[in-house]
């Protein structure tokens, strides 16, 4: 199982992985802030149909108020998926910053690992010598 996470980790592309993190976030706020523009303040076209009777009138201004209503529920529906989107691109750039600071911490432990087994074998070759 270890064997199958080491070659996905090999695979990623780290170092765009770590180029683009800062730009989906700054598209994720920016989408976001786009969305918080208000929507429900929309002018209406003037309506041609006025003058063909009350029946009419009935039906449009219900139509008028279910769309009024659907476009409300989109725009609160498109205001959730921004923030959504918004929480996924802080957690990205938070795993992108976390992995970069395993990757500086596996090359000191790697250089401290080389270092101590060069002075071992070192020790070695010295008692085998003098002993």
């Amino acid at each position: 199982m270890a064997i199958g996470w080491m070659t996905a980790l090999k695979i990623i592309p780290w170092g765009s992985v770590l180029e683009s993190a800062p730009h989906i976030v700054k598209a994720a706020k920016h989408l976001f802030s786009a969305t918080k523009t208000d929507t429900s303040g929309f002018s209406a076209a003037p309506d041609s149909a006025a003058s063909e009777g009350p029946v009419n009138l009935d039906k449009l201004d219900r139509r008028i108020r279910l769309m009024e209503a659907r476009i409300v529920e989109l725009s609160s529906e498109q205001k959730s998926s921004a923030e959504l989107i918004k929480s996924l691109a802080e957690q990205n750039a938070l795993v992108v910053e976390a992995i970069d600071v395993f990757r500086v911490r596996v090359r000191i432990l790697l250089i401290v690992s080389v270092s101590l087994i060069t002075v071992l074998f070192g020790l070695i070759l010295w008692l085998a010598m003098n002993g």
